[in-house]
């Protein structure tokens, strides 16, 4: 699973990554949530860095509004649902750029623990799929993205209660998961759990816990800053 992330590196680190035309202006998040925006590349412009809502509203909605969960696309069955099938038919895929994301352990129905977890880039992608929602009233088009998820790797699985992650991609396949010649086979195949020798976790502040709002935002830096303890899994 993944319902939060961040994009904390500076900009020239990314378009180092990613040498494309950035559109927009861009802001480091410490805490990307559902509806909030994310730096996407997708198969239809794969020279372009764009922004995108998390969290996928299908052409056929009534609204914007998210209705049910589509922040998260379960690898193993896409093929199996309405709304998704379509979009990997018609390889409406995307490079979601990250360099970390959260998950929670849980230590009662109280109580949960945020971990922060990393690779040995800088920043990665994660493999998604994005829709496009025209206005009936404005006839503006709204891009929407979400987050393709596989069983998750011991790093995320002693953690996650659900024992699932995001799929995360290789740098060597970044743009086979782009190529609309790719096969869904193909396209599948590589959705499967990032090396564990490859990540690593920290434990972050429960401020992390809040969903940032207009009103009370949530995004400062401090929130991936680690909490030292024994249970640190360090690396690289």
């Amino acid at each position: 699973m993944c319902a939060r992330y961040t994009l904390t590196a500076e900009e020239q680190e990314i378009l180092k990554a990613h040498p494309y035309e950035l559109v927009g202006d861009y802001e480091p998040d410490a805490n990307i949530a559902i509806t909030d925006g994310g730096l996407i590349i997708t198969s239809d412009e794969p020279d372009k860095i764009q922004r995108m809502s998390f969290g996928i509203v299908p052409h056929y909605a009534k609204s914007k509004t998210l209705t049910f969960d589509t922040w998260n696309i379960r690898s193993e069955e896409v093929m199996e649902k309405k709304t998704y099938e379509p979009l990997m038919r018609h390889r409406k895929t995307c490079l979601i750029i990250a360099d970390s994301f959260y998950e929670w352990q849980k230590v009662s129905d109280k109580d949960k623990l945020p971990y922060r977890f990393l690779t040995e880039r800088k920043t990665f992608c994660f493999a998604g799929l994005w829709s496009q929602w025209i206005d009936p009233i404005t006839g503006e088009p709204f891009r929407t993205f979400g987050i393709m998820t596989t069983v998750a790797n011991n790093t995320v699985a002693e953690i996650h209660e659900k024992k699932r992650m995001p799929v995360i991609l290789h740098r060597n396949e970044e743009m086979r998961w782009l190529n609309k010649n790719s096969s869904v086979e193909t396209l599948l195949d590589m959705c499967k759990p990032y090396p564990d020798h490859l990540m690593k976790r920290v434990r972050v502040s429960k401020k992390v816990n809040k969903v940032s709002t207009k009103v009370n935002p949530n995004k400062g830096l401090d929130l991936i800053q680690p909490i030292n303890t024994d249970e640190e899994t360090t690396m690289f």
